[in-house]
């Protein structure tokens, strides 16, 4: 669930203009490390930068 958490977080912070597409998409990479995804990778594939 951090992952989830963490990710919605930034989604915000990047929508918001607080993050670059660039810092985003490094932090993402980050915490894919850091907080694997609980249901493992499924959704952590999605790239929400481009699906709206």
């Amino acid at each position: 669930m951090t992952y989830q958490m963490v990710m919605r977080a930034s989604w915000k912070m990047l929508q918001s203009g607080l993050l670059s597409e660039d810092e985003y998409l490094a932090f993402e990479a980050k915490m894919r490390e850091k907080y694997p995804p609980v249901i493992g990778l499924l959704f952590s594939d999605i790239d929400l930068l481009s699906c709206g």
